[in-house]
C-alpha cells in the first residue's frame, strides 16, 4: 500500500495541470491551449494543438521513431522522445524532450514560443510580455466540396445511341451520385455544373469548380466509337494522350468546342498561353488526379464486371484549368447497343454510382489523412 501511495504521489509531483495557459488567436477567436507541468517544465498536448490549429492528422512512424503532422501545408517531423524536429531538411532543438502520456504526445511550450515562430515567422508570432500567440488562420484543405460535371447538354447532345443521348444519361447519374455522396459523406457538399438540359461551355465548367473552391472535379461521360462492338469503361486524367484510343476519345470530347463554342477561334482560345499556364499549374495535381482515376476505375470494374479499358491520360479541354484533382469517367459505350441498354438500366446505373462513390470515398480518406 505504501508503494502505491508513493507512486501516486510521485506522479502528482512530476505531472500536474498548470494554472497557466497559452492563448491562441485563430480566425479572430480566442482559443485556450491547456498546459501541464512535468518536472517543472510546461507542456501541451499535440492532440489539443491539432484540434485548435486544424493541422493534418498526427502520424506515428515507429520504424523511424518520428511523429509527423502538417501545418500551413508544410510537414513537420518530430523525433520521438527527443527535443529535435526536422523541417525542410534542417534540424531544430526545442530543448526539452517530447513524451507520450494518456494516449497523446506532449511537446514543451518552447516548441510554440521559440521554434514555430522561426519556422513560420510571417504566420506565427509569440509575445513574451503577454504570453500570447498570434497565428494566421489555417486553411482547412480537407475535401468538403465536390463538383460533378454531367457531360454535354442543351444544343450539344454528346454521343447518341439507338434510344438515348449522352447528355441525358450523364445528368441522370450525376443527380443520383450527388445524393449518395451528400448522404454518406458527412460535411461534403456536391455541386453540379448543370442541373438541367442546358449548354455549358467546357471552360465555364472548370471555372465553376474553381470559383466554388472545390477539392475534386469529376466529369461524367458516355463513350462512342465507329466500331459498334467497342465496349468497356475507362477513366482519364489530364495530360498528353499517349495512345491512339486516348487521342480518339480526346478528339471526341474536345469536338464540343469546335462544333458548339465557335469553331477554330474557340479552339485557339483553349490553346492560348493562359491555358498552357493553367496546365503548368495543374501539374501539381497530376499525381492526385491519377490516384483518383485509379480508385474510381478499379471500383467500377470490380462492381460492373465491364471490360476494363484502364486509366489513361489525355488533353481534355474540360479538365484544363481545374485547380484540384480532376478526372473524366467514360461510363460505357452508348454506341454499343448492349452497353446502351446497361447505361439506361437503373440497376446498372446503381452499380456505376456506388462504384464512383467508393472511389471518391477511398480517395478522400487518403487525401484528408495526408492534409
Amino acid at each position: 500500500m505504501k508503494k502505491v501511495i508513493l507512486s501516486i504521489f510521485l506522479v502528482l509531483w512530476t505531472l500536474y495541470i498548470s494554472g497557466l495557459s497559452i492563448t491562441i488567436d485563430n480566425q479572430k477567436r480566442q482559443e485556450n491551449l491547456k498546459s501541464i507541468k512535468k518536472n517543472n517544465i510546461e507542456y501541451f498536448s499535440l492532440s489539443d494543438f491539432q484540434t485548435i490549429f486544424k493541422t493534418g492528422r498526427i502520424q506515428e512512424d515507429l520504424v523511424e521513431a518520428k511523429i509527423s503532422f502538417s501545418i500551413y501545408n508544410e510537414s513537420v517531423n518530430i523525433l520521438m522522445n527527443s527535443s529535435y524536429l526536422s523541417f525542410h531538411g534542417n534540424y531544430y532543438n526545442f530543448i526539452y524532450p517530447s513524451f507520450y502520456e494518456n494516449y497523446s504526445w506532449y511537446l514543451p511550450k518552447s516548441f510554440l514560443t521559440e521554434v514555430l515562430p522561426k519556422l513560420f515567422p510571417e504566420k506565427f508570432k509569440y509575445n513574451y510580455k503577454t504570453d500570447h500567440i498570434q497565428a494566421n488562420s489555417i486553411y482547412d484543405s480537407r475535401i468538403k466540396t465536390i463538383v460533378l460535371d454531367p457531360g454535354h447538354g442543351g444544343k450539344d447532345p454528346g454521343a447518341t445511341g439507338k434510344n438515348s443521348a449522352e447528355k441525358d444519361i450523364t445528368l441522370d447519374i450525376a443527380f443520383q451520385l450527388k445524393k449518395v455522396i451528400e448522404t454518406r459523406l458527412d460535411g461534403v457538399k456536391v455541386l453540379l455544373t448543370r442541373s438541367r438540359d442546358e449548354f455549358v461551355s467546357l471552360q465555364s465548367r472548370t471555372q465553376f469548380a474553381n470559383k466554388n473552391q472545390a477539392q475534386l472535379f469529376v466529369s461524367l461521360h458516355c463513350n462512342a466509337a465507329m466500331a459498334r462492338s467497342s465496349q468497356g469503361i475507362e477513366t482519364f486524367f489530364l495530360s498528353t494522350a499517349r495512345t491512339t484510343d486516348a487521342r480518339a476519345v480526346e478528339a471526341l470530347e474536345n469536338s464540343v468546342v469546335l462544333n458548339y463554342e465557335g469553331g477554330q477561334d474557340a479552339v485557339k482560345n483553349y490553346d492560348d498561353l493562359q491555358f498552357i499556364l493553367a496546365d503548368l499549374q495543374q501539374s501539381e495535381q497530376l499525381e492526385e488526379s491519377s490516384n483518383l482515376a485509379l480508385r474510381i476505375q478499379s471500383s467500377l470494374i470490380e462492381s460492373t464486371k465491364a471490360s476494363d479499358r484502364g486509366v489513361k491520360q489525355a488533353g481534355f479541354y474540360v479538365l484544363r484549368g481545374a485547380f484540384m484533382p480532376s478526372v473524366l469517367v467514360e461510363m460505357g459505350f452508348i454506341s454499343n447497343e448492349e452497353e446502351e441498354k446497361r447505361l439506361l438500366d437503373k440497376n446498372h446505373q446503381a452499380k456505376i454510382i456506388e462504384s464512383i462513390f467508393k472511389g471518391i470515398q477511398s480517395f478522400k480518406q487518403k487525401y484528408d489523412y495526408l492534409q
